[in-house]
């Protein structure tokens, strides 16, 4: 693991590296200059690894030392002198209040208007605008497609988005058995979920499933563009496309999208506006939903209100962190914590760095409970000595207990190093240093991929077991085989790289997962909290738009149980 001396060290290379071609590119007086453009370069680079590409200086909190004071009004006021003396093809983008890097925004340019021509502008004034709520909303789709080829499915968790898919997938496929349908995610996680409910619902009912194709984003445009032959279909024979969890969903990877589809294919982008975007990239979602192009797309839009998963207090949490009033989810925070009444939320304020016993003794149980499961499986010396594709066909009830363990719960950090952090964790059960040796660790620690494996079908996020020891020492994984069916599978160690524990993870690694049980270990910063921060109670959980889609995000991946653990 590197230190974080030597990554501060990387990441001042890069700003100066980036800043050495904007003096060589570009004029401006650098002694005046020189540090307003370094703090703009460091502000731009450290909001695109949380996956904020267009910045609205008013709205977002600096975390980071900047060289000059003033930001934002004289940074912005001298990045308009520098803009206004260089070229069009200047690499920073300002309008009024927002900075963003000009790649961004042209390829966000580029991507919407795409989406745009798939709607009928003709006709767009004929879209049904009220919609209905209940069993309508499907036939409101199909009276969209009439007049477009864009469907967006907008809603919160719980809300059916993926109950409201699959019935319109039956529709469908009642009215034209010939169609030529495609399912996906961006992450292995979020597409196994949509296969599982699809082959449910489908076995169900009777319906035949030949033509449906359900993969992974990465595999759709990997396969297609290679024509490798491993999916049924390709992007290019599909008549309808369905993309779920699309406020992850990078620009680049949906510009390939449309690009490989054809052009009278119908697609349907599902999402939470409220959700973390994809990190190191631009979200088209977001941009639709938040900088005022949702007015462009309104005909097509299905936004999805009504909440049908009712889980107490959690949901309860959710909806009131994105109000105006932060008061008022302090005010819901303190309910929780000084009632008397049980209820499905949990929370605990903490002032020591030490991990809180209570999760301690859960990360414990949990791992204890899957190495039992786990070591019976393994001592089926068997499984190892036969060339077994699939273990459900052998042992599927030691199987079925394995993974129905592993997915019981979540525990998310926010960062996979410092105070109650990823590495905190690991801490607790793994002795060892970092780099794990992952031929040593013992059975039962839960692992994730962290990069795609096409050749396996393993993708990024996608979790599973250590098993075996030795000679024996398998990656224990749950996937799904080319005729979209539900495997679980042993792969050689140096078959699979990229692999870390996962006995907590970050919650941008979980987005796509839910669970009935959720751990969050949430850690304020008091070196840059201002003084109106600590207007009620010192209880400061999120400062910007960022942190309210990080906490968003960890809180609504529970479905029945949340305990969250706050370090003040």
């Amino acid at each position: 693991m590197k230190s974080k001396k030597f990554l501060n060290k990387v990441e001042e290379f890069q700003y100066d590296h980036i800043y050495d071609i904007f003096k060589k590119y570009f004029k401006f007086e650098e002694a005046k200059f020189q540090y307003f453009i370094k703090d703009i370069i460091k502000v731009l680079i450290e909001f695109e690894k949380k996956g904020e590409t267009i910045i609205d200086v008013d709205k977002v909190q600096i975390n980071f030392d900047l060289f000059k004071e003033g930001w934002p009004d004289k940074h912005l006021k001298y990045l308009n002198q520098i803009v206004l003396n260089n070229s069009s093809k200047f690499p920073i983008f300002i309008n009024n209040r927002k900075i963003g890097w000009s790649k961004w925004i042209n390829k966000l340019d580029l991507v919407t208007n795409k989406l745009l021509n798939k709607i009928n502008l003709e006709k767009k004034e004929s879209l049904q605008k009220d919609l209905f709520d209940g069993e309508y909303i499907v036939d409101n789709i199909i009276n969209i497609f009439k007049f477009s080829d864009l469907v967006l499915l907008e809603g919160g968790p719980g809300t059916g988005k993926t109950t409201l898919v699959i019935n319109l997938i039956l529709n469908l496929l009642k009215n034209n058995s010939y169609l030529n349908i495609g399912l996906s995610a961006p992450t292995g996680k979020a597409t196994a979920r949509l296969k599982e409910t699809l082959n449910y619902r489908v076995e169900k009912q009777n319906i035949n499933s030949g033509i449906i194709e359900c993969q992974t984003l990465h595999s759709w445009i990997y396969n297609s563009n290679n024509m490798s032959g491993k999916l049924k279909l390709n992007l290019k024979d599909l008549d309808i496309m369905i993309i779920d969890e699309c406020s992850m969903l990078s620009i680049n990877i949906l510009e390939s999208v449309l690009e490989l589809i054809n052009r009278d294919c119908k697609l349907i982008l599902v999402g939470d506006a409220n959700q973390l975007p994809p990190i190191n990239s631009c979200s088209i979602w977001n941009n639709i939903f938040e900088n005022k192009k949702e007015v462009l797309f309104k005909p097509c839009i299905v936004n999805l209100k009504k909440i049908y998963r009712n889980n107490g207090k959690i949901q309860e949490l959710s909806k009131l962190i994105f109000q105006d009033n932060k008061v008022l989810f302090n005010q819901k925070v303190n309910q929780i914590i000084n009632s008397n009444s049980k209820t499905n939320v949990n929370i605990e304020i903490s002032r020591n760095k030490n991990l809180p016993q209570k999760l301690i003794k859960e990360v414990i149980s949990f791992t204890k409970n899957l190495k039992i499961k786990t070591l019976k499986l393994s001592s089926k010396k068997y499984i190892f000595d036969n060339n077994i594709d699939n273990l459900l066909d052998f042992e599927k009830e030691l199987v079925m207990d394995i993974f129905s363990i592993l997915n019981s719960q979540l525990i998310l950090c926010p960062r996979n190093t410092g105070t109650w952090s990823i590495k905190d964790v690991n801490s607790i059960v793994l002795k060892e240093k970092e780099p794990y040796d992952f031929l040593k660790i013992d059975e039962g620690i839960p692992i994730m991929c962290t990069e795609n494996n096409n050749e396996l079908g393993i993708s990024n996020g996608d979790i599973g077991v250590l098993i075996g020891r030795n000679k024996n020492r398998r990656f224990l994984f749950r996937k799904f085989n080319k005729n979209n069916e539900p495997v679980v599978a042993l792969i050689q160690p140096h078959r699979l790289e990229n692999i870390v524990p996962a006995i907590a993870i970050t919650i941008h690694k979980s987005q796509g997962s839910e669970s009935k049980k959720v751990m969050i270990l949430w850690n304020k910063d008091n070196k840059y909290l201002d003084k109106e921060d600590f207007s009620f109670k010192d209880f400061v959980f999120f400062r910007d738009k960022y942190e309210k889609r990080l906490l968003y995000t960890a809180i609504t991946r529970a479905r029945e149980n949340l305990d969250l653990f706050y370090l003040d």
